[in-house]
């Protein structure tokens, strides 16, 4: 018997919904690692300019980079309160 008939039956017997939720996400997981992310013509040159903001130095540290996210945030939390 091979290993997938072994895992088929072992699946087969299990009636427990959320033990079956676990491992159809853990299937599902391991079939989209398989894909390749292609990206678009914009996230291309979004990421070139990163590269050459790092290549000349414009940087922020984690410091600096987790304010800045952090007031963003912020920023977009506010904006869905006042609605």
């Amino acid at each position: 018997m091979s290993i997938k008939e072994i895992i088929i039956g072992k699946v087969n017997s299990i009636d427990d919904p959320e033990i079956l939720s676990s491992i159809l996400s853990l299937i599902s997981t391991e079939s989209e690692l398989e894909k390749v992310y292609q990206f678009s013509s914009e996230e291309k040159v979004f990421v070139e300019e990163g590269i050459k903001d790092a290549d000349t130095g414009n940087i922020y540290n984690q410091e600096k980079s987790e304010n800045i996210i952090s007031k963003w945030l912020q920023e977009k939390s506010d904006g869905l309160l006042e609605h």
